[in-house]
Formats: structure tokens, sequence, C-alpha cells
């Protein structure tokens, strides 16, 4: 590892004292243009299996496990609840975009019905006021 001279300063008492920049790290991944197919394959095949995968071994994927936890905080008014996370998941369950992995897929592959978590949204008025604000922020309105 070599250091690079940054820049030069002064010392009050007459003397010169270098600094210097540590080299950054180089990154672990490049850019997913420059994968080779069979890396890009083991990429998509966790990241589905990361989407749809349960660690309880139920039917159950982590990710829907993930979006009902951040529903109950919501409902109990949790502070701790990461707001960016929740509109997030609010817009990928409501099917306003898909993120990685469709929520409509993650549901098919585990047998799940897709409507099941937007009932609850739709059924509930502090999910529903939520889910209104995050479609009006994102998709705006005509009025």
């Amino acid at each position: 590892m070599q250091n690079e001279i940054t820049a030069w300063q002064l010392d009050m008492f007459g003397g010169t004292s270098l600094i210097v920049t540590a080299p950054s790290k180089v990154d672990p991944l490049p850019d997913p243009q420059f994968w080779s197919e069979a890396v890009r394959d083991k990429m998509v095949d966790a990241l589905v299996s990361f989407a749809t995968d349960s660690r309880r071994g139920d039917n159950m994927p982590e990710s829907l496990m993930d979006c009902c936890t951040l529903f109950s905080e919501r409902l109990k008014n949790r502070k701790k609840l990461e707001l960016e996370d929740y509109r997030a998941t609010l817009g990928w369950v409501m099917e306003f975009w898909d993120g990685a992995v469709p929520y409509r897929y993650v549901c098919m592959i585990n047998g799940v019905d897709p409507e099941i978590l937007q009932d609850v949204i739709m059924s509930n008025p502090l999910l529903k006021r939520d889910m209104e604000e995050v479609r009006r922020n994102s998709f705006g309105t005509l009025l």
C-alpha cells in the first residue's frame, strides 16, 4: 500500500510536513455491467431466495414478515420506525413500484394471496392514510 502526498503543511516553527491520504479500498464487486454471466446468475438466485425464503421453515417469506412487522410497529406508534423503509414498503405492497423483486412475484412463489396485505392497508384508517400520502408524494394529484 502506498500513500499519496495530498498537500504540504507549513509548520509555524519553520518545518514542513506532508499530509498523506491512504488509497481508497477497491470495490469488492465491480459495476454490474461488468459482471460475468455466471456472477449475474448467482446474484439473481441470491436475491430471489433472499426475498422468498423463510428462516423459520414455514411458507411465509421473510420479506412479507418484515412488511407485517413494519405495519405492526406503525400501528403501535413505535418511535424507532424508519419512515423511508415504511413508505417504501407501503409502495411495494400496493404495487406502486416493483423493487428488486415484485411483491406479486414473492406472493406467487410462496402461495400467498397478494391481496391480504393490501386489504389490511385499505381497511386500516392509519395505514390507508399513509398509503394515500405515499401515492400523492410519488405520483401527485390532478386537483
